[in-house]
């Protein structure tokens, strides 16, 4: 699945697991805008993720991704 660099929802919606990414795609818009914002920025600040990031970019999108669901839903 190819995704937008430029679309914030829908790579985040990418970097979900199937089951969270079914989770998140039912909520209205404005809450999955506001998920992925909150995801950006645990990618930009999260220090647990920085090494992660450098050595599996997907990996760490994804743990990030699955943080924010958690603490978001």
């Amino acid at each position: 699945m190819r995704t937008d660099p430029t679309d914030t929802v829908a790579r985040f919606l990418h970097a979900l697991s199937p089951a969270s990414r079914d989770v998140v795609r039912q909520l209205p818009r404005d809450q999955q805008e506001m998920m992925a914002a909150a995801w950006e920025g645990h990618l930009r600040d999260d220090t647990s993720l920085l090494t992660l990031s450098e050595l599996d970019p997907a990996s760490a999108e994804h743990q990030a991704a699955e943080r924010v669901v958690q603490d978001l839903l």
